[in-house]
């Protein structure tokens, strides 16, 4: 509890310090890397999601929302299975630019969270859905950011997930169900204080409007 309370109180100084608030939303290709040999084919499926994060220019601490658009599939000889899967959690992400409110960089990334998933089983007889709790997983990525309009930028980035789902459901073992990530998004860059100054500045020098780049 008292690191909990730790946490959130460092959220929240750093909220209040904000030099720069991220939003983004985003669609991504995924790609299964299970350990249970039915599941292990590798299958594709989408997905969308959004952040938001606060902090420094540099350096900020977010919140994730991630679910599938369609569910990755394995045919077995009495049926398909299927996984659902929605992702509540935090991120640390930093961008290696001089302006990385405005200009391209490299993103880094890592997180971690739950993720409540459901297992689907669809045979002749009928169809039947149970649910897993919820498992703590971790994360972590890199991409690129690309400026296309002042603060707006796309972001292109690759996404490891690593989590284990325990046995229990149906007969479905105890497996390594981590998967890969290809996202495309696109992001608003809110910057303020005294950084807000230096980038309305940077904006007005005539090396800037003539496409200049130091």
């Amino acid at each position: 509890m008292k690191s909990l309370l730790t946490g959130f109180l460092a959220v929240l100084w750093l909220s209040l310090q904000a030099q720069q608030l991220y939003l983004e939303g985003f669609g991504s290709i995924n790609r299964t890397r299970y350990s249970d040999a039915r599941f292990s084919n590798a299958t594709d499926y989408l997905g969308y999601g959004g952040r938001l994060a606060v902090g420094s220019d540099h350096f900020q601490v977010g919140a994730e929302y991630r679910s599938n658009l369609t569910n990755p599939k394995f045919d077995e000889p009495f049926g398909t299975t299927s996984f659902d899967e929605t992702f509540y959690g935090g991120f640390l992400r930093t961008k290696i630019s001089r302006y990385p409110a405005m200009r391209f960089g490299l993103v880094l990334r890592a997180g971690g969270g739950v993720y409540a998933t459901s297992a689907h089983l669809d045979t002749n007889p009928g169809k039947y859905t149970q649910k897993y709790d919820p498992i703590f997983g971790f994360n972590g990525g890199a991409g690129f950011s690309i400026p296309i309009l002042n603060h707006t930028m796309i972001e292109l980035g690759y996404t490891y997930n690593y989590l284990k789902r325990p046995s229990g459901v149906f007969t479905i073992p105890a497996h390594n169900a981590s998967y890969h990530l290809i996202s495309v998004g696109l992001s608003l860059n809110f910057v303020f204080g005294k950084r807000a100054r230096e980038y309305d500045h940077l904006k007005k020098n005539w090396k800037y409007r003539n496409g200049w780049r130091d």
